[in-house]
């Protein structure tokens, strides 16, 4: 079984604070990792690449309405700006919760 390290520093391709997993640690990254306890290691989840913030989101949602509607709009501008482009009550249907 493969053991799980914390990248404490980092080597290329690999950040601080990642989990790596080796079945056997090579004697030169030793001191780059530290080993994980089973419980830690339970508790941690991998990052995924479609992991995103609320606001990324929110922008692609904003966005995608904006394009039904047909109303134009710089794809670099920011969830307020954009949210300020729909038309009245249309960012309360997007989101109701708030």
């Amino acid at each position: 079984m493969a053991d799980k390290y914390q990248v404490i520093r980092p080597w290329h391709g690999v950040k601080i604070g990642d989990v790596v997993e080796f079945e056997k640690l090579h004697p030169s990254l030793k001191s780059h990792v530290i080993k994980l306890s089973v419980a830690s290691a339970g508790a941690l989840t991998p990052a995924t690449s479609d992991a995103g913030t609320d606001a990324k989101t929110r922008k692609e949602a904003i966005i995608k309405r904006l394009e039904e509607l047909g109303i134009e709009h710089k794809g670099n501008l920011g969830v307020e700006r954009l949210s300020e482009l729909l038309p009245e009550g249309e960012l309360q249907k997007l989101f109701p919760d708030e």
